[in-house]
């Protein structure tokens, strides 16, 4: 992959997620490597693709999210191993 990067969305609200994970897919070519709760009433967003699909995912889903988002950054320029090493394989 050309210029992996990788996008992280923190919410306070499962719906929200949930929510904002099908705006993400919807408006841009990335792979989903986690998208569930983490404790009670928090729910974490994790996409992986090219910079210009994950920037364009994580504007849908920080707007999808409104005033739910709890954090977000996007880490560009990664290592390729760097999405399998997160998802164990």
């Amino acid at each position: 992959m050309k210029d992996p990067a990788i996008g992280i969305i923190e919410l306070n609200s499962v719906a929200a997620g949930i929510y904002s994970t099908d705006a993400m897919v919807k408006k841009a070519g990335v792979d989903v490597l986690r998208s569930s709760p983490i404790c009670a009433g928090k729910y974490m967003i994790l996409v992986n693709g090219r910079e210009a699909d994950v920037s364009e995912s994580m504007e849908a889903g920080l707007e999808a999210a409104d005033n739910f988002v709890v954090d977000s950054i996007i880490i560009y320029n990664i290592h390729e191993q760097v999405a399998p090493a997160i998802l164990g394989i």
